[in-house]
């Protein structure tokens, strides 16, 4: 049988309207789903959301697109320090005792209004804590600031900057509190933190890994060693004849390996570089033992049982390379290990990646307290809220009331200490082809304002001192600002640290 080509090929066509009916049909369909779909979208995980683009984002359409940031205006007056400029000039800590407050009154004179500290109404004292322990007690002995964040903070960003610009008029030197196992803790600038495997961190911002008891170090976070020993502690009576105590002798043996190195970042500033003092916090019912190596400096030292809290201080200068070995004996809980000078001003980095500043509350109140005297700690800064940006509601007062219970938790830790809320910077995401902010960001810098207020704590709004509405994008494309359109880049935190400082400096010129 023989066929025909023509009816073959007609039998394999389509008539016109066929392809044409099957694409209303589609549109139709696919303009339903848009018609219904939230508007907002569906969070799929915790950084990612399905959405279609409306025809008003598609054209451009809405106050947030068309709204543009001049940068240069904005950072107009903000000049941070070059750190190769700074080289020579911090190569030395200056003398707290040259500090001239009347300088700093007039550097910061020009301080724009949206870029200053708010104090809280009831209490415009607030900060006395902090501006007393700068001007006067960092003369004699080290004052430190503790720098909560979330993932803004990683790397040290920030927290470095302020911290160089603190230990230069103020005297200090050293990178402060250092903690193993951390997200970011191989990409600081200031230094470069490894641990042993063995090493587990419970912590309150890691979801599964917070501690039953509630025992954390200062950093919000503990570290826990496994594995066991070999060796054993045996006591023998003294033959000193200076001290003639027992004394604890180890057998011979060794422990899993278990370590903490820090070693100094090849980029840091000259004065995060230097240390004079060693200070370990820990935990342990038993004695241990731990050998120090700083440069070429070896040493074996017997550490006490912890009465409540453990510490111990080695005065030497490592110019490289510092490890901490525990070699006998029960392992202890470590709460970290602080590099500071032995006066000025110490400024310690806690980077709490995916936290909203949740979980202060749930800190032994007791442990936290001997940790924050101990350290003779004058001021918190707490900065969050970028967590809270992508969970987009009308209404915060939810987060008000959070933030609210953890101010006070801290402070009941600490009394009278000196407290900085800071909000949330500018976020944005992705709206017809543009990059515009969230438009609920200043809802949750109102929310933070508010609850700093309400328990006295004063309130930086990093938001409008970058800008405000939009102004990331802005920030990017002048490369202060990684392309997540959420983190600053290095080289923008040291814009808001110049900002930060500045307006620190500004009420230490009031005083």
């Amino acid at each position: 049988m023989k066929l025909d080509r023509n009816k073959y090929l007609e039998s394999r066509s389509l008539e016109p309207k066929t392809p044409l009916i099957a694409l209303l049909i589609v549109n139709v369909l696919l303009g339903l789903i848009v018609l219904f779909f939230p508007k907002d979208g569906i969070q799929i995980g915790d950084h990612s959301k399905l959405k279609f683009i409306s025809l008003s984002e598609l054209r451009g359409e809405g106050d947030s697109a068309i709204i543009s940031v001049d940068i240069d205006q904005v950072l107009s007056g903000v000049s941070p320090v070059d750190s190769a400029d700074n080289t020579e000039k911090t190569a030395q800590a200056p003398p707290a005792e040259s500090a001239d407050t009347s300088i700093h009154k007039e550097q910061t004179a020009q301080v724009a209004l949206n870029r200053s500290i708010q104090l809280p109404p009831n209490n415009p004292d607030a900060l006395r804590t902090l501006l007393h322990g700068i001007k006067n007690e960092s003369k004699t002995k080290v004052i430190r600031i503790l720098h909560y964040g979330d993932s803004q903070l990683e790397g040290d960003r920030i927290t470095d900057y302020l911290r160089n610009r603190m230990q230069q008029n103020f005297g200090g030197e050293g990178p402060g509190f250092i903690l193993p196992n951390e997200p970011a803790a191989t990409s600081r600038r200031s230094a470069w933190v490894t641990q042993s495997n063995n090493m587990k961190k419970s912590a309150i911002y890691v979801k599964g890994g917070q501690s039953k008891d509630g025992r954390y170090g200062i950093g919000g976070a503990s570290f826990s060693l496994s594995g066991a020993s070999t060796g054993f502690l045996n006591w023998e009576e003294g033959t000193d004849s200076i001290d003639p105590s027992p004394r604890g002798v180890y057998s011979s043996g060794s422990n899993t390996k278990s370590y903490i190195k820090i070693k100094n970042g090849s980029t840091a500033y000259p004065l995060t570089k230097k240390h004079s003092r060693i200070t370990l916090l820990y935990d342990n019912d038993e004695h241990f033992q731990v050998r120090l190596t700083s440069d070429n400096y070896v040493n074996e030292y017997t550490l006490p049982p912890s009465a409540g809290l453990g510490h111990y201080s080695w005065d030497r200068e490592t110019k490289k390379k510092l490890t901490v070995d525990f070699t006998n004996g029960k392992f202890p809980t470590v709460y970290g290990i602080a590099l500071d000078g032995k006066t000025g001003v110490a400024v310690d980095n806690f980077a709490m990646r995916g936290s909203s500043a949740i979980g202060f509350d749930k800190m032994d109140r007791g442990l936290y307290t001997r940790q924050l005297r101990k350290m003779n700690v004058r001021c918190i800064i707490l900065q969050y809220g970028i967590n809270v940006v992508p969970n987009v509601r009308s209404d915060y007062g939810y987060y008000k009331n959070i933030l609210v219970k953890q101010l006070k938790s801290v402070q009941a830790a600490n009394p009278g200490v000196s407290i900085i809320v800071i909000g949330p910077s500018d976020m944005s995401r992705n709206r017809g082809g543009n990059r515009v902010s969230y438009s609920n960001i200043p809802l949750i810098r109102d929310a933070m304002r508010s609850a700093a207020f309400e328990t006295n704590c004063c309130f930086w709004d990093l938001y409008e001192a970058m800008g405000g509405q939009n102004s990331m994008s802005a920030w990017v494309e002048k490369g202060l600002g990684q392309r997540d359109y959420t983190h600053f880049s290095y080289k923008g935190a040291r814009y808001v640290g110049e900002m930060l400082y500045n307006a620190i400096m500004e009420q230490l010129g009031k005083e």
